[in-house]
């Protein structure tokens, strides 16, 4: 759904006339229109108001459906088999150097002529931080 369909099912399920919503949220009735009708879309400082008064989240007014089922990947265990331990330090420190996901853990281990790295990640730390380019 978009945005001017929302508005325009929550005004009428409000019982209220264009003119109405157009005096609350001091607009133009042409604004209004413009909405409904996919013309325009309001503007960003608007959508906090429409939601307010309509008592809905901005996400409902945008059409962003939340899936309650959806999987959300927080933590990853990785084992990796090398040839060294050198080599496994080497992974060690690039993995510190990568700034998402964030390494919170490993554990270095020799296996016969085999040596196993295997190390935790974590995605959700410090994502408000994060500037993404």
């Amino acid at each position: 759904m978009d945005i001017g369909r929302a508005i325009k099912e929550l005004r009428q399920k409000r019982g209220i006339t264009q003119e109405e919503l157009s005096d609350t949220l001091r607009v133009s009735i042409q604004t209004i229109s413009r909405w409904e009708n996919g013309v325009n879309a309001p503007d960003l400082s608007m959508l906090p108001q429409l939601a307010l008064y309509f008592r809905v989240t901005t996400d409902y007014l945008l059409g962003v459906e939340r899936n309650e089922t959806m999987a959300k990947l927080i933590k990853t265990t990785e084992t990796f088999e090398l040839a060294s331990k050198q080599e496994a330090e080497e992974m060690v420190l690039k993995f510190k150097g990568e700034k998402f996901p964030v390494l919170k853990d490993y554990k270095i281990t020799a296996d016969g002529d085999k040596v196993i790295l295997e190390v935790t990640k974590e995605f959700n730390s410090d994502l408000e931080s994060m500037k993404f380019n």
